[in-house]
């Protein structure tokens, strides 16, 4: 029996394990221990452990990271502080043969450098990719911690090569939200139960923490393009607790635009798929829109220098350039998209590598490459 610590801080990685960890309850030898925090815990961003809760997923651990939901680079790097605090004892409670971390998330990026301290295998899952700001850091700095890396194309596997890790250590195996996509039911009954008509954008902008002072001109600069379009409905999905998401939260809620706290795996995916493309700057837009032909109106730095499909239309903070952005993605609609982050079994994969990959203390030490 190989027993799995995965924590989850959000709607953005705990999408990604879902269908791992279904994958993982396939298998009697593997099982799994779920820590719960962030943003599923605040009312304010719509407390989605009730969502981890509604999919029947076991949760042992929950612990508060944002005590006072500071809008600041301050807060961030305290709620890192806590989850560091917070992780040892729950792991030494644990006792998991592995973890399995995701992504470029605090709460990941805490189990991750906790773990190594701790002479814990990590596997983490979607290293060596560009984005920019933060989370990029964040991402390559778990890779550096991790022990084994399940990434998401082949090019990522290459910068992660580069980075000095073990080529034996690295392995292809797409985007595990793209497993979690098709697995949703469709639901004709979407667009009635949030009011809205067809045609339609969906919008989700987060902050951009090395950008947090702008985030209020930013997202102005969003809705004054998307008011251009008025034969079109919009539904504003409010953005994470990145620093700087106040000012995004109080000017979407200030303007006449249907907007949700957060949105369940079922129904955004039901959403994303009728739309008429996702506006704003989530790796939503370059993860999945193309599994439903879906184009994407990226918006500013945050997936600078991602590897994207050709449904990705990019614009700067303007409103003149994501009009264009906008224009050419509806001229787009009705072509096929490059799937680029796999086809949707990478969860199978990620689960046949934790029954099989060398956990023992021969892997803990690391070394770079060269």
């Amino acid at each position: 029996m190989r027993k799995i610590s995965i924590i989850t801080e959000r709607r953005a990685d705990y999408s990604r394990f879902l269908p791992i960890i279904k994958e993982i309850e396939k298998h009697n030898d593997l099982d799994y221990s779920l820590i719960v925090t962030g943003n599923h815990l605040m009312e304010n961003h719509g407390l989605t452990i009730d969502e981890i809760k509604k999919d029947n997923i076991k949760i042992d651990y929950t612990f508060k990271m944002f005590i006072d939901d500071e809008d600041s680079g301050a807060g961030m790097s305290k709620a890192l502080g806590i989850a560091i605090n917070k992780l040892p004892d729950i792991l030494n409670d644990q006792k998991p043969d592995l973890i399995l971390s995701g992504f470029d998330i605090a709460a990941n990026l805490a189990i991750t450098i906790v773990g190594a301290h701790m002479n814990i295998p990590v596997f983490h899952i979607q290293g060596g990719e560009v984005t920019g700001t933060i989370d990029e850091s964040i991402r390559h700095a778990m890779s550096k911690f991790a022990h084994y890396h399940f990434a998401a194309n082949e090019d990522a596997c290459q910068r992660l090569i580069k980075l000095g890790e073990i080529p034996e250590h690295v392995f292809d195996v797409g985007c595990p939200s793209i497993d979690a996509l098709l697995n949703v039911k469709d639901d004709s009954t979407v667009l009635e139960r949030y009011n809205l008509t067809t045609p339609f954008f969906l919008v989700l902008q987060h902050p951009v923490t090395t950008e947090f002072g702008e985030s209020e001109n930013q997202i102005i600069e969003t809705l004054k393009a998307i008011n251009e379009f008025e034969n079109y409905d919009s539904l504003f999905i409010l953005p994470n607790n990145d620093a700087g998401h106040e000012k995004i939260i109080d000017k979407v809620k200030a303007s006449e635009r249907k907007y949700v706290d957060a949105l369940g795996i079922a129904d955004y995916v039901n959403l994303l798929k009728r739309s008429s493309g996702l506006i704003g700057n989530s790796s939503s837009g370059i993860h999945e829109t193309p599994t439903f032909n879906i184009p994407t109106i990226n918006i500013g730095s945050r997936q600078s220098g991602r590897l994207r499909s050709n449904n990705v239309f990019d614009a700067n903070y303007n409103k003149d350039e994501i009009i264009k952005a906008i224009n050419s993605a509806i001229n787009w609609q009705g072509s096929i998209a490059d799937k680029v982050y796999g086809k949707g079994n990478s969860s199978s994969q990620i689960v046949k590598y934790i029954k099989e990959l060398d956990i023992s203390s021969n892997i803990i030490q690391k070394q770079i490459t060269y």
